[in-house]
């Protein structure tokens, strides 16, 4: 792989305590009203309602608890921001893994930007293109073809077609690598070219050689009827979709040319021998499955490569512009790529890993490019970065309480003698489904809905072999635990199901079986009690935190704006496709966290 001459991650309580008065609504100097205020920082409507609408929430589908989902999430989001600011106001935006984490966001929305830039906005559809295209989607192409997997034998055989007639009488040579079928093509579905080609050909025309996909095609036109899917749209809906599909089109030539052009003296490679004992390495780990046809690079997978490559895994592999990755650095981006391979295609390994890695040091390249021209401070840019800014900052503030936190022997003493015998932590069991990505989520809800059972749904879809052998079925478990499963499970009822929501290796979804009483008679693994005492620490030292932050930084709801705003009571999540290819999540998660406004702030500073 080479580029340039060189290197060829919903509480239902009262909000009501110390929870700020209602004021009236303001705008912001642009324009935007807002809703709410942490600290010095403004909470517009259009952040908010980006937030509610495509993130998922728990019971959001009843409409009697929507305005009160609107409000704890506004809650959550002013949580978000006073963390945030007090992350800054400790330095912790100098911190290493912040500024590695969201440099990487900082690099996609800037590489978003250049699409856009250099793209979208240099592609236009004119009204001659849509009309033209109109009338041929109102059309279905029936052809009769030869295929050739090789370009010099589908020259010689169309060198010797003069009519359709012995188009029709050829008898191909058994050691060639052809054959011989036909298609419908409809408009917008086709290869460009086949479908180029196919619109243009007259009765009685023999096609020239058209390369599309991995082959050659010649083809005679054999029928031609009014395409039934474009004859059922509304005129207005056939245009919008007619124009969309070539702007599409268009913008992935255009796409094309330009990585080309930027690309031309830019450095970017795989080191040959690294790569070489990583393909192996995937080849051996790959090579164990023998259930699944499709073999994701799953944590446990990702594991085994690493074992397998040894002090190798901190060899360099990739050199990307300014940028290089070790091959444990490679994998991990693999990992969260959701690499994956058809189990008869393991063999396969080094061109399909080869062309991964090359696309991920384009897109690192491209984001390079972006950056180098201060995309990332364009308005819009600006903007959607704030949001995934304060949402990171939160975070390593999360992350700075917590370590913080420490529970003594005696602390871990005395609450397992105040559990013994007394109901005090739920656990729950719940039956999962995880998929590797929402489409496959959205398959498996319909084998579910369609009567199809919880285990045969999850030994088909599910990424998670122990899932697989267990019919989804968990083991017990503290609602403390697996966060956020357990808590959400602890707030559900018995035969409830809840997702789908991103895991951290795929897509989640599940449903409460049991919920009961953790009585730890016989039970002082002190181990055990400790982690779960810290937990709890640690979530109090938060709650406390918080409430101490906000009452120094101030915070406001301006709810009759708030109680205004329509919202939809689907919950849903969402991607956002990234130009020049990629997709992450459209907005920052929103963790609930409203617990705090029901505590009275300490007098005194938990953290100096």
């Amino acid at each position: 792989m080479t580029f340039g001459p060189k290197r060829v991650l919903i509480l239902v309580v009262t909000l009501a305590t110390i929870a700020p008065t209602p004021i009236r609504s303001q705008s912001l100097r642009d324009g935007e009203s807002y809703v709410g205020k942490a600290g010095e920082q403004f909470i517009s409507e259009q952040e908010f309602l980006q937030r509610f609408e495509l993130l998922p929430s728990l019971y959001r589908d009843r409409k009697s608890q929507l305005e009160t989902a609107k409000l704890e999430l506004l809650y959550s989001i002013i949580a978000e921001r006073l963390l945030a600011q007090e992350a800054e106001a400790r330095g912790l935006v100098s911190d290493t893994l912040f500024q590695r984490e969201f440099g990487e966001i900082n690099a996609l929305f800037a590489r978003d930007q250049l699409y856009r830039d250099e793209v979208s906005a240099k592609v236009t559809v004119t009204q001659d293109e849509i009309r033209n295209g109109i009338a041929q989607a109102q059309r279905q192409i029936l052809v009769s073809f030869l295929f050739f997997g090789k370009e010099e034998d589908a020259r010689f055989i169309r060198s010797r077609i003069r009519t359709v007639q012995e188009f029709d009488r050829l008898q191909l040579d058994s050691t060639m690598l052809a054959s011989r079928d036909t298609a419908t093509v409809i408009w917008g579905n086709a290869e460009p070219a086949v479908e180029e080609a196919a619109y243009v050909l007259k009765p009685g025309e023999v096609s020239p050689v058209i390369m599309a996909g991995n082959g050659y095609y010649i083809f005679v036109r054999t029928k031609v009827v009014s395409s039934k899917f474009f004859a059922g749209m509304q005129p207005g809906v056939l245009r919008e979709y007619v124009a969309e599909k070539i702007r599409v089109r268009k913008e992935r030539v255009r796409a094309s040319e330009f990585v080309d052009e930027i690309l031309r003296d830019k450095v970017g490679y795989a080191r040959p021998e690294p790569f070489k004992l990583v393909a192996r390495a995937f080849i051996e780990v790959f090579g164990r499955e023998d259930r699944d046809s499709l073999v994701i690079l799953t944590l446990e997978r990702s594991l085994g490569v690493r074992k397998v490559l040894g002090a190798t895994a901190n060899d360099t592999l990739v050199v990307a512009g300014n940028t290089v990755w070790t091959c444990e650095q490679v994998i991990d981006r693999l990992m969260s790529r959701r690499f994956a391979l058809p189990r008869v295609e393991v063999k396969n390994m080094p061109p399909r890993l080869n062309g991964e890695i090359k696309l991920m040091v384009q897109q690192e390249l491209l984001g390079q490019e972006a950056l180098r021209r201060g995309l990332d401070g364009s308005p819009e840019v600006r903007r959607q970065l704030e949001m995934w800014r304060s949402a990171y900052l939160a975070e390593m503030i999360k992350g700075y309480v917590a370590d913080r936190v420490i529970v003594s022997d005696a602390e871990v003493y005395a609450y397992l003698k105040s559990r013994n015998g007394q109901e005090v932590l739920p656990r729950v069991q719940l039956r999962e489904l995880q998929t590797g990505t929402l489409e496959e989520m959205r398959n498996a809800l319909a084998d579910l809905e369609s009567g199809i059972s919880w285990e045969n749904v999850v030994t088909r879809w599910s990424n998670d072999e122990n899932a697989k052998s267990s019919g989804g079925v968990t083991p017990p478990f503290a609602i403390t635990a697996r966060p956020p499963l357990g808590e959400i499970a602890g707030q559900m009822r018995v035969g409830e199901r809840y997702g789908p929501l991103r895991a951290e290796h795929g897509v989640i979804y599940f449903e409460l079986l049991k919920k009961e009483s953790f009585r730890p008679a016989g039970d002082t693994s002190f181990t055990a009690a400790r982690e779960d005492l810290l937990r709890r620490k640690q979530r109090r030292t938060l709650t406390l935190f918080l409430a101490q932050i906000g009452g120094e930084r101030g915070f406001a709801t301006y709810q009759d704006r708030l109680s205004k705003l329509k919202v939809s009571p689907i919950p849903m999540m969402t991607f956002r496709y990234l130009g020049f290819g990629g997709r992450m999540l459209a907005v920052p998660f929103v963790q609930p966290l409203i617990d705090w406004l029901e505590v009275e702030p300490p007098t005194t500073k938990i953290f100096p």
